[in-house]
């Protein structure tokens, strides 16, 4: 419910959304780094936030710049310049052993934060529509979900990665894929054919819709799944408890960072 409070408003306001995505990169930030430390990785607490921060870039350029490719030019080019210095920084003023190791996983981790945070600002800030997208984006985990489970628990059968989400089967898999693209094909139709022009009949936008939901269904899951491997490795339950019954607020947005971008590339090429 906070999560939707400011989602809906951003419609008319798009800055309340944003507020959400700066609270959203700073929290996850702050989960990722006890993660590191639940490990043992030796991580430069400094070095995580400034990667994570990368993600208010779109934030800050836009009175500058009008085009979303100019300001994911900037944030790639930020990024990559800051995951070579921060893998060999910590190496630099420690000579102990294994600080490499800890540079790349702070390095990692703050671009797994910052990369779905930049897209969703970039879509927010200079994509045309773009709260469309970003709530396509941030909502299409969670419809996947409720297919899966509700799929899982009548026909599940046969597991799919046991040794990361044991109750998790094919079966769900399908009916979440299904389930994504039905809901989409329908938001497609009903909100964005008639809102942009496209080269696309209307029975050709059905299809791309289609699979536009396949295709965040899918990389929702390996979101979930990412997320669940991370937590295996570093041997926790949760990535935090601040939301009561569902762990950190990263545990929230795990496939949600992996879908906003699929939402952001789509609304590009839309425009």
């Amino acid at each position: 419910m906070v999560i939707l409070a400011f989602v809906i408003p951003g419609y008319y306001f798009r800055w309340i959304t944003i507020a959400l995505t700066i609270l959203v990169s700073i929290i996850t930030a702050y989960e990722m780094g006890k993660t590191l430390e639940a490990k043992g990785i030796r991580y430069a607490r400094s070095l995580l936030y400034i990667g994570a921060s990368f993600s208010f870039i779109p934030v800050f350029l836009f009175p500058l710049v009008d085009t979303a490719y100019t300001v994911f030019t900037v944030y790639a080019l930020f990024s990559l310049m800051y995951s070579m210095i921060s893998i060999i920084l910590p190496a630099l003023f420690h000579a102990s052993d294994g600080r490499i190791t800890d540079g790349v996983a702070s390095s990692v981790s703050a671009l797994y934060i910052s990369f779905p945070m930049a897209c969703a600002n970039t879509m927010l800030l200079f994509v045309r529509d773009g709260w469309l997208f970003f709530a396509l984006g941030l909502f299409s985990p969670w419809i996947s979900d409720v297919f899966a489970y509700f799929t899982g628990v009548f026909l599940g059968k046969h597991k799919i990665v046991p040794h990361i989400s044991p109750k998790k089967t094919w079966e769900g898999c399908v009916g979440g894929a299904v389930g994504t693209a039905a809901i989409v094909a329908v938001f497609f139709s009903i909100v964005i054919f008639p809102n942009f022009e496209s080269r696309l009949s209307f029975s050709g936008f059905l299809i791309a819709s289609v699979c536009v939901g396949i295709l965040l269904s899918v990389v929702s899951q390996f979101g979930d799944w990412t997320a669940s491997a991370i937590k295996r490795w570093a041997g926790i339950k949760d990535f935090g408890s601040m939301l009561p019954g569902h762990g950190g607020l990263l545990d929230r947005f795990d496939s949600a960072f992996f879908t906003l971008p699929v939402a952001f590339v789509f609304g590009l090429l839309l425009v």
